[in-house]
């Protein structure tokens, strides 16, 4: 099938190492303000966004593993990740969202911020419709992090409830998929772990625009 076929490809199965964010509580949203607007000459990248509520396949009814989360939910998250990026010139166009059942395996071993499991039942054992170049999955339960993002794939996961806003720790993980890493001292940073920062400098935004046009060119 064309669409597995792609999302597997997208994914880059068996990713490892995971970067994940911190989870120290911030007690007020960062206001420190995002990075001054491109010039004009800076062309806008538009970026295929997928987001996915997951809920457990082998549970009948309510599930502790399932996410509460629901579609609409995830286009607002989407929409405000937009608002985020927007400095860098980063688009996130088409977006689509969608639930998806999966196996309480592949739910059991993201808890313990394993992924393996997940993208290799992913077009096998479930489908997984329109996959963009970056694809976030939000779930109940994320062991002691708001998100992660495997080395290797264009996947992120975000737990239902993160200690910062949710689409900071979406636009946090999007980062790291872009090239970006832990900031470490400036609390302000989008890429500054367990705040709700999100300031992206100068350099950040070079990369970010570098490693979006490679993914885009299928050469990253």
């Amino acid at each position: 099938m064309l669409r597995v076929a792609l999302f597997v490809l997208v994914l880059g199965l068996f990713a490892t190492a995971c970067s994940a964010a911190a989870t120290q509580p911030s007690a007020e949203p960062s206001t420190t303000p995002l990075a001054d607007d491109l010039s004009p000459t800076e062309e806008t990248i538009a970026l295929p966004l997928s987001l996915y509520v997951l809920i457990d396949a082998d549970e009948q009814g309510d599930s502790s593993r399932s996410s509460v989360r629901d579609p609409a939910e995830l286009e607002e998250i989407a929409d405000r990740m937009g608002e985020i990026w927007a400095p860098a010139g980063i688009v996130f166009d088409p977006v689509n969202v969608a639930t998806l059942k999966v196996p309480a395996a592949a739910l059991i071993d993201l808890d313990r911020l394993e992924a393996r499991t997940f993208l290799a039942a992913a077009g096998v054992e479930f489908d997984v419709p329109d996959p963009g170049v970056l694809n976030g999955f939000y779930v109940a339960q994320l062991g002691r992090v708001n998100g992660f993002a495997p080395n290797g794939s264009r996947t992120f996961y975000v737990t239902d409830r993160p200690s910062v806003h949710d689409e900071r720790v979406s636009s946090h993980e999007v980062g790291h998929l872009l090239g970006l890493h832990h900031a470490l001292d400036d609390t302000g940073r989008l890429m500054f772990g367990g705040t709700n920062g999100m300031a992206l400098t100068d350099e950040e935004i070079t990369v970010a625009r570098y490693f979006a046009n490679g993914i885009l060119d299928a050469v990253r």
